[in-house]
């Protein structure tokens, strides 16, 4: 019999005030995506922000690009996984507005 490892998942939700409104009708766009195999299966629309589930690619930050994320909604999502090894990150309007990561005011 083999012993299952749990695994484990982190996950930071931060206010979507850290993202720029093309950003936001990006993520929007590609959340709604209903197409099997879409980017919306890792991209998820909340009611109030986005879900992103980054252990869904090896690289999340490389699909970020290509999606045609800004380099600062890219910067953020990386900066968060490496200072908090992160599974998920929840980019909300109700999340915490996190100091030194530029905002918005859209």
């Amino acid at each position: 019999m083999t012993a299952t490892i749990p695994l484990l998942r982190f996950g930071l939700q931060c206010s979507s005030a850290h993202i720029s409104e093309d950003d936001n009708m990006l993520l929007y766009r590609i959340s709604h995506c209903q197409d099997e195999f879409s980017d919306g299966e890792w991209i998820h629309f909340s009611g109030t922000g986005y879900l992103l589930r980054l252990d869904a690619w090896t690289h999340p930050l490389l699909q970020l690009k290509r999606l045609g994320l800004s380099r600062t909604c890219r910067n953020l999502v990386i900066t968060l996984m490496k200072r908090h090894q992160l599974t998920y990150l929840h980019i909300d309007a109700l999340g915490e507005v996190l100091p030194d990561f530029t905002t918005f005011g859209w």
